[in-house]
């Protein structure tokens, strides 16, 4: 058992780090083939070509690894046949900056990122069935005891303790590690008590937390100097244009005037992406300050719908409120609260078909120490194998990706504000049509 579990889980944890490094070097090739096109350097043509090669190393000692294992190789030598002529192709410099010339579509591009999530996705799930046949095998050492130690029980009752200890709490604290990694939360890491395959598995969770923790604070770091970098460049735009629209500079017609309106409808709408941006990278560090008081949660909805009104009506659609008879006192920050309301309106909208009917109600519970709010609308729902990736920072689903405007943070922004203010937020789908988003919040 130790030796084949300790074979198992070590080459899988060895693919999951290269898996890693494939998937690295394929967006530094896209990312410098962009900027070859872009700047025409040299020194990204020998980058794209370093990344390429390693790309292919990286790949094929996955596939032998793959082959150590005594499985079929699969999704690893699928992707070297699927998506190898990309990666062998032999252009030079001087056809890669043409503008005829594309490395790979977008959607190719997404077809082979996505393979090789599905191959991580695979090579995990080898994990685990080692990690069931570490459990089938323990099963099979218990029930041996049992035979031949059955004249005490006590001995019995001591072998079941102790292999529930070694084995079910390690599945259980990773099974609650890797939740908390779905939910964006990086912050969790196992206990490693002992040099065994659970202690292998351990390092290994917590290296891959660390890591995703680091790449998601530089990511963070960088959107917001990125964004407060075009910040100041697009204040002076806006003034520059307020200016132009006020006549302070000369006398303007109605053409211009037309054309000073769009300007400024897409200066505001690019603010507003970069608020999002900046909230999200704020969220993420953990920087921000709340004030933390009782409020009114009738006032609060009332407030938000307000403030969406004339977009609903500009399209027709109707929103609903009843107000909360004797409604408890909601502790949080209520500039959060506020911002979370708004964004799951703005979404409920965005998605709503014109003349149909957004509804927001205010209920006690779960128990006496929550209040829940939902809000409702009536458009085409969610699918079942998507609600878990919809409050995903930056997702936003393929079908809506071309017609709507949002970078996918609106509502991981919401589930960070509620988390942090004591409450859980979470999504069902209407009985008819449309879907409703809920969130719970502390009372005093």
């Amino acid at each position: 058992m130790s030796a084949t579990s300790a074979r198992i889980v070590g080459i899988s944890n060895r693919i999951a780090v290269l898996s890693n490094d494939l998937k690295n070097n394929l967006l530094d090739m896209d990312a410098n083939i962009k900027k070859l096109k872009l700047l025409k350097k040299d020194v990204y043509f020998d980058y794209f070509g370093t990344a390429r090669r390693n790309y292919q190393k990286v790949l094929d000692e996955i596939i032998g690894l793959d082959a150590r294992r005594g499985t079929p190789a699969g999704y690893w030598r699928n992707i070297d046949r699927t998506f190898g002529g990309h990666i062998q192709s032999g252009v030079s410099m001087e056809q890669a900056v043409t503008e005829a010339y594309t490395w790979i579509d977008a959607d190719v591009m997404d077809h082979w990122m996505a393979t090789i999530a599905m191959a991580r996705k695979d090579n995990e799930g080898r994990i685990e069935q080692a990690l069931i046949l570490i459990n089938r095998l323990s099963g099979q050492v218990i029930r041996n005891c049992i035979i031949g130690f059955g004249i005490s029980i006590l001995v019995g009752i001591m072998g079941i303790g102790f292999i529930s200890r070694s084995i079910i709490v390690p599945l259980n604290k990773l099974k609650s590690g890797l939740n908390r990694v779905s939910d964006d939360n990086y912050t969790y890491e196992m206990d490693i008590t002992s040099k065994d395959e659970f202690g292998e598995l351990a390092a290994a969770f917590n290296d891959m937390n660390r890591q995703l923790k680091a790449d998601d604070e530089i990511r963070s770091d960088f959107i917001a100097t990125l964004s407060h970098e075009i910040r100041s460049p697009l204040s002076s735009i806006r003034e520059s244009v307020n200016m132009l629209t006020e006549e302070v500079l000369g006398p303007v017609n109605n053409k211009q005037k037309k054309f000073l309106t769009i300007a400024a409808n897409e200066i505001a709408r690019i603010t507003g992406l970069l608020n999002h941006l900046l909230d999200a990278s704020i969220l993420v560090s953990g920087t921000k300050k709340r004030q933390v008081a009782p409020f009114d949660p009738n006032q609060l909805v009332q407030s938000a719908i307000l403030s969406i009104t004339p977009g609903a009506k500009a399209r027709g659609i109707r929103t609903e409120f009843k107000v909360l008879g004797q409604a408890p006192m909601v502790k949080g920050d209520e500039k959060e609260i506020m911002q979370v309301i708004i964004n799951i309106l703005d979404n409920a909208l965005k998605f709503s078909p014109d003349n149909s009917r957004v509804s927001v109600r205010l209920t006690r519970g779960p128990g006496k120490h929550f209040l829940t709010c939902a809000v409702s609308d009536e458009g085409p729902g969610i699918p079942d194998d998507k609600k878990n990736l919809i409050f995903k920072k930056y997702y936003r689903a393929r079908e809506v990706r071309k017609h709507m405007d949002g970078v996918g943070l609106g509502l991981n922004i919401a589930r960070r504000i509620v988390q942090a203010n004591g409450g859980e937020i979470f999504v069902e789908n209407n009985p008819n049509k449309g879907c409703t988003f809920s969130f719970t919040l502390p009372v005093f």
